[in-house]
């Protein structure tokens, strides 16, 4: 937790200053819900049942009129939680784990102007995530249980951002770690490890840009 943190600190004002010294820049505040599960090995707790939340802030550089590049800081909420059907059909016991992220996401984006839709803007990148705390209940048994999750993942992420007015947006993400959240001990990188699955809804308050 502490190495996040000083990752966060230090990256702060680098992160502020190159939006400021950029000849056009956005920045903003950035808030919503995430719904999560974590994609294991033994397949159970499946389904978006964990809800989360996020926040943060974002700076965005355009290239052209069109083409932008993203930097964000949030604190985000992900994990897993058993359903009303795993625990009364399958007899699953009841379990909800909860992941806390310091997230930096890394976001290209394409403005759809061109296409007479300038309100429109897709998005796609991956952002590095810093585990800061992990807690699991499972049957009213409570455990922080931080060690057992990686302090490092990376996620792939792709979405849509829509310009409500002059400064609010809202928008939708999918994403998807590309770096285990968790080794199951099992041979292999891209199977039989865990890995985040998130779906996210964001509200953004823009500073300067119209539509970014």
């Amino acid at each position: 937790m502490k190495k996040a943190l000083f990752t966060l600190i230090i990256a702060l004002p680098l992160f502020f200053n190159a939006s400021v010294h950029a000849q056009k820049f956005n920045a903003g505040v950035i808030a919503g819900a995430v719904f999560s599960q974590v994609d294991a090995p033994d397949e159970v707790y499946q389904g978006f049942h964990q809800l989360g939340f996020t926040a943060g802030f974002f700076a965005n550089l355009p290239f052209d009129e069109y083409w932008s590049a993203q930097m964000e800081l949030k604190y985000s909420l992900f994990g897993a939680h058993s359903s009303d059907k795993e625990i009364n059909e399958y007899a699953y016991p009841p379990y909800s784990l909860r992941l806390h992220y310091a997230e930096i996401p890394l976001m290209l984006r394409c403005n759809l102007g061109a296409f007479r839709l300038n309100f429109i803007t897709l998005e796609a990148g991956a952002s590095l995530d810093f585990r800061l705390r992990a807690t699991e209940d499972a049957d009213g048994d409570y455990q922080v249980t931080t060690g057992r999750w990686n302090f490092f993942t990376a996620t792939a992420n792709a979405g849509a951002h829509v310009a409500i007015n002059k400064h609010f947006g809202i928008g939708a993400r999918f994403m998807y770690s590309v770096v285990p959240c968790r080794f199951s001990g099992y041979p292999g990188w891209f199977y039989n490890q865990y890995y985040n699955k998130v779906v996210q809804f964001t509200l953004t308050y823009n500073i300067n840009s119209p539509l970014r």
